[in-house]
């Protein structure tokens, strides 16, 4: 955590998309599209990966996430180490 922001946590930016299983029992999937940081005026500044069409409800939460390790995966990608 950096003094630019406070010492606060990153923020994520989650879109809910609701949908059907098999059983037509309705569901809700949490997507991350992007991550936020909060300013020193109280407003929050979002970078976003994608835009959720389908969807108009957004989440913007504490990034509450263990960063993995690199080699491991998540959701079937594999996290690498990225040196400049």
């Amino acid at each position: 955590m950096s003094e630019a922001n406070g010492g606060q946590k990153r923020l994520v930016v989650l879109a809910m998309i609701e949908y059907r299983d098999k059983e037509e029992e309705k569901k809700t999937k949490w997507v991350k599209i992007g991550v936020g940081w909060p300013n020193r005026d109280g407003s929050i500044n979002l970078a976003l990966d994608a835009f959720p069409i389908g969807s108009n409800r957004l989440q913007v939460r504490e990034d509450d996430r263990t960063p993995l390790a690199p080699g491991t995966r998540r959701n079937g990608f594999e996290t690498i180490e990225v040196r400049p």
